[in-house]
């Protein structure tokens, strides 16, 4: 199983980089690799059913993601679970963490299974690891653009 864990400062309150990053409809304007939402069951909250596909190595898989917790966190921050299922399965936990001056330290750490069909493509299992670890930070990179400049 992969595990990634990056994180990334947002110039922006806690409430405004949730506001953003849990809201299923724009993921995939963030999120590289991820395609648009194709069914969305849920806000973002607890409990949101979201079917995608998902691009590794080259391979396009169908992915269920689902939201299965939130949670205040000590110092006025937030934690957020989520599970994917599909060819692709998996766990993330989002921590967004204030800084103390209105800026959020947001943390990514995720565990997952490399498919055989996509490690088929490429010898090396650690390859796709660290292609996924650098996508992982571009996303987080996508995520900061999008708050700091007001999208949603």
């Amino acid at each position: 199983m992969g595990h990634i864990k990056v994180s990334i400062p947002i110039n922006a309150p806690v409430d405004r980089v949730i506001e953003v990053a849990s809201d299923p409809r724009h993921w995939a304007a963030w999120w590289v690799n991820l395609g648009e939402a194709e069914k969305i069951e849920g806000d973002g909250g607890v409990g949101t059913v979201v079917e995608h596909k998902y691009l590794m190595a080259g391979v396009p898989f169908h992915v269920t993601t689902r939201v299965t917790g939130r949670e205040e966190t000590p110092g006025g921050g937030q934690r957020l679970r989520l599970e994917f299922d599909g060819p692709l399965k998996g766990r993330q936990t989002w921590d967004y963490t204030p800084d103390g001056s209105g800026s959020t330290l947001v943390t990514a750490e995720i565990d997952y299974n490399v498919p055989g069909s996509a490690i088929g493509k490429f010898a090396d299992e650690l390859i796709i690891e660290r292609m996924q670890e650098s996508a992982r930070q571009q996303t987080l990179e996508n995520l900061k653009l999008m708050v700091e400049a007001g999208s949603s």
